[in-house]
């Protein structure tokens, strides 16, 4: 029996790590390559350091050397590119396991973990060429360092987290704003002399690292105030009874599907609990706080609420370190046989929340799909060196990263990416909604064929767009990949 009871806890660790891995590796290479996507894997393609600069634009540079690696060794395969952020994921669950042991032991590590691995914003994340499963890893990395050092007050523990909270901001760009409520939640907890000089220090090194890095690296990239794109975005208003209603309702959104219903308030609640309960506090305490931090940033427009994965390293922190504050007040309650059976039965219906949140048969899908890599392929490789070939605009950075030709770069500050990629020849055109159909009428009385490629065309708005190329007549090939449409019309030379 009791042989049973110690092997129980790594049987479930292990079922819930191969099935969240399994989940991310699910689709992994499936897929062409979105635009966002591409926009970021171009630095695999372009030649020149000042074009690589400018291919990574708001990506980090440390987390596009890892995609540059893996693009040398897995021969620029989608599957080999997103192995970066699935990579990342897969930290994420064993970084939530080891968060969630500390603060609550074996019952808190194993609930942290089932929410990150089965997180589906995580799940989704660790399939795109994007670097928010690194974000998320990095901030439970701190964490978890943070807690550590909070529990010892010696020097090596202090700079194993100057070290997570400085090396992880080339990978991480929200890991800039993880510092300050890390070591702010720390400072809370520093009762002498020589720990509170240590952590100004320590604290004086990260700041100068963060300065430095943000003004240097980060600050040059960063898109036009007036950026169309992030103007659009829903910030928190200044009225304090406002935001939290937006911010309650933008977390529920986000966070639900990860904790269930009752689960989201329960933790959330529970983390509030913990923060106040003496010992292992530290790591709560620094969610709260990093929550009040991007309520602020929000309030003066520097990041929105609208975005889930922009706060996807926040969100993860809060479902991770709420599932364990969880599992702390339970342990704590559970010291009577009659507690016992209370929390059990409140930790089942947790349970059976949790499992009915879940979209469990769709997690195994991706949901960020605009195949149309292989069309671009067809295309590059159907066409003669006097076709047309229409790029539609949502399709542009698809069509730079692969295209046969090296892909150039030109610098626009004025939008969010930073740059656009230069069409091969004038043969190449990119078009909009508007102008498809005038640019392939004026196309096809100087040339036999035109080719149009498109993706990420909702239902009407490709309607729109056939409606348009009618007048053109049938087309002579068309190809669908799921998200993403190729057509050809022909015509006569004059």
């Amino acid at each position: 029996m009791r042989t049973a009871g110690r092997l129980a806890w790594p049987a479930a660790v292990a079922a819930i790590v191969v099935a969240g891995v399994a989940l991310r590796l699910s689709e992994l290479g499936a897929w062409g390559l979105s635009n966002d996507e591409a926009w970021v894997a171009l630095v695999t393609r372009v030649q020149g350091l000042r074009q690589a600069w400018l291919a990574i634009s708001m990506t980090p540079v440390a987390w596009a050397g890892l995609v540059k690696l893996a693009g040398l060794v897995g021969d620029g395969s989608e599957a080999a590119l997103r192995a970066v952020p699935f990579g990342f994921g897969c930290l994420g669950m064993i970084a939530g396991l080891v968060l969630g042991t500390r603060i609550a032991g074996r019952l808190g590590g194993l609930l942290a973990l089932a929410v990150v691995a089965f997180d589906p914003l995580q799940i989704e994340y660790a399939r795109v060429l994007k670097q928010y499963t690194a974000e998320a890893f990095f901030c439970l990395l701190a964490l978890e360092r943070a807690l550590v050092h909070a529990e010892r007050r010696d020097r090596a523990s202090l700079v194993a987290l100057v070290l997570v909270l400085a090396l992880g901001v080339p990978f991480s760009n929200a890991h800039l704003l993880v510092a300050a409520p890390v070591l702010a939640a720390v400072a809370a907890g520093v009762r002498d002399r020589r720990s509170l000089r240590d952590l100004a220090v320590a604290a004086a090194v990260v700041g100068a690292w963060d300065v430095g890095y943000a003004r240097l690296v980060i600050a040059p990239r960063l898109p036009a105030a007036d950026d169309a794109y992030w103007s659009a975005q829903t910030y928190l208003p200044p009225a304090p009874a406002a935001a939290a209603g937006v911010l309650w309702t933008q977390l529920g959104w986000t966070v639900r599907p990860a904790l269930g219903s009752w689960g989201f308030v329960v933790a959330v609640v529970a983390l509030g609990a913990t923060c106040v309960l003496p010992g292992r506090r530290t790591a709560p305490g620094a969610v709260v706080l990093l929550g009040l931090e991007l309520w602020a940033a929000s309030v003066r427009h520097r990041i929105p609420v609208s975005q889930p994965r922009i706060l996807l390293f926040f969100t993860c922190a809060l479902g991770a370190v709420g599932a364990a504050s969880v599992a702390r007040l339970a342990t704590r309650a559970a010291v009577r046989p009659l507690a016992i059976g209370v929390v059990a039965v409140g930790l089942t219906a947790l349970v059976w929340d949790f499992a009915r949140a879940h979209p469990w048969p769709a997690l195994a899908h991706s949901v960020h799909v605009e195949d149309a890599g292989p069309l671009v392929r067809t295309a590059e490789r159907e066409r003669t060196p006097d076709d047309v070939l229409l790029v539609h605009q949502t399709s542009l950075f698809v069509y730079a990263y692969y295209q046969r030709a090296t892909p150039l770069l030109d610098a626009l500050p004025s939008i969010s990416v930073g740059y656009l990629p230069r069409p091969p020849d004038a043969h190449v055109v990119v078009v909009g909604d508007r102008d498809a159909a005038g640019r392939a009428r004026a196309a096809l009385a100087s040339s036999a064929r035109v080719w149009i490629v498109a993706s990420r065309l909702r239902a009407p708005r490709e309607q729109q767009l056939r409606r348009a190329l009618a007048a053109l007549g049938p087309p002579a090939l068309e190809q669908r990949r799921l998200g993403a449409l190729l057509l050809r019309f022909d015509g006569r030379r004059p």
